[in-house]
């Protein structure tokens, strides 16, 4: 009845200044999912290394044959590989846009500040969003790994699941970051952020061809910067037609996307730098760089063609989800 309301900011401008207000709350939670999901990893490679449980795969019908970790199994190891993966390209995601964030202050030329902005500007939305999202599925698998002990609360995993989960919900849900990224942040400039950040991409195709054996994971990452262009120019498009609502129905597989081709590039920079520095290391430093390279490897194998296939999903914009009558979801 008595309360007051004071207007902060221009009328109908609210969102704006909000996001202002959030963005670096934004990266705060993407780096508290990063978080949550290190530590699910780093406590499931030392449960697999400790854990001893069945016969090596190739000793199965040998009376005779000890025990052996469960990081010997197949699929504990492919487990470990898809967390080390999503780990190791999220912490290079916040790395670079960390990194922005410092250019845009000390850069020499107004040009390079702003550019380094708006690439800090772009990627603040997959940074919340998709870093969330994989840390939750990291941490889904790091309870995988522990088997039934992963569920219980006399081991870490559980937790570290349920404390995750709300790192997509607050400070703006996940949903929201995408219609950001899409409404808001990709035709930003008239879209001059989202090239350089494909710029940014090429840089690192480019060193990557003129280094021995990563001919095919650079050739598969360039395809994915590529189509993702494509899928951008379409969505935008879309965003600015009447079927605008289907282009937000898809925002954010569209943000996932992105997350995923970000991901194929950063891994791509940190093989490249690991190949060159292999060949002189002593053992250890020798394991650290060839765990780089095949991580790659292994995402670009067995990860990056499921985001082709959803970029091709994205270019076809699905019509049904809007064309759902709400009543049909009864039942």
């Amino acid at each position: 009845g008595k309360c007051r309301g004071l207007l902060l900011g221009e009328e109908n401008k609210g969102m704006k200044v909000m996001f202002l207000m959030m963005n670096e709350a934004r990266l705060g939670v993407g780096l508290q999912g990063f978080g949550f999901a290190t530590s699910s990893y780093i406590n499931a490679v030392n449960y697999a290394k400790d854990r001893k449980q069945g016969k090596n795969l190739l000793q199965m019908m040998d009376a005779n044959a000890p025990s052996v970790s469960i990081i010997e199994h197949p699929d504990v190891k492919r487990q470990l590989l898809f967390m080390k993966s999503l780990i190791d390209g999220m912490r290079g995601l916040i790395y670079f846009t960390s990194m922005c964030f410092d250019l845009a202050k000390v850069s020499d030329t107004e040009e390079d500040r702003e550019r380094y902005q708006c690439l800090v500007e772009i990627l603040t939305p997959v940074v919340k969003a998709y870093c969330t999202d994989k840390g939750f599925d990291v941490c889904v698998q790091g309870m995988q790994v522990y088997g039934g002990y992963g569920y219980i609360h006399e081991y870490p995993q559980e937790q570290l699941t349920r404390d995750c989960k709300i790192t997509s919900i607050y400070e703006g849900t996940n949903g929201i970051q995408a219609m950001d990224l899409l409404g808001r942040k990709l035709g930003m400039k008239k879209g001059k952020p989202f090239m350089d950040l494909l710029g940014e991409m090429n840089k690192t195709i480019a060193k990557a061809k003129g280094i021995k054996g990563l001919e095919d994971m650079t050739a598969k990452v360039e395809a994915a910067v590529n189509k993702l262009g494509g899928v951008a120019m379409n969505m935008g498009a879309t965003a600015m037609s009447e079927k605008v609502l289907d282009a937000f129905a898809s925002a954010l597989p569209f943000l996932n996307a992105c997350g995923d081709v970000i991901m194929a590039w950063i891994l791509l920079w940190r093989a490249s730098v690991a190949a060159e520095k292999i060949a002189g290391a002593k053992k250890k430093e020798a394991s650290f760089y060839d765990g780089q390279i095949k991580t790659a490897q292994f995402y670009m194998n067995s990860m990056l063609p499921l985001t082709m296939g959803a970029m091709d999903a994205l270019l076809a914009i699905d019509p049904s989800i809007m064309q759902m009558q709400n009543d049909s979801f009864n039942g």
